[in-house]
């Protein structure tokens, strides 16, 4: 089990990102949750999984969805919680 959280900046908001990424995680068996960060102008995720379910998260979020323009993504390895049954889309 590994966490990675993960911040996509770029035309993110009001573009059913979150939706997506949501979609994405059911997708790759990824735990976690999905947020917007306005004072960061990014979206946020907390997501937990197995590495190589976490890779293929990472990619498929790095190339957004038909709406937006993803201009950059941060991803920092940390040491996961287990806390999460689910993926979550927080508004």
């Amino acid at each position: 089990m590994k966490a990675y959280s993960i911040r996509i900046y770029g035309r993110v908001f009001n573009v059913g990102f979150r939706r997506y990424v949501h979609r994405y995680a059911l997708q790759c068996n990824v735990n976690g949750y999905v947020e917007n960060d306005h004072g960061d102008g990014c979206v946020h995720i907390e997501a937990e999984g197995e590495e190589d379910d976490l890779v293929r998260f990472s990619i498929l979020c790095g190339e957004g969805t038909p709406y937006s323009n993803v201009t950059d993504i941060k991803i920092e390895a940390k040491e996961p919680t287990k806390q999460y049954t689910d993926f979550r889309e927080i508004r």
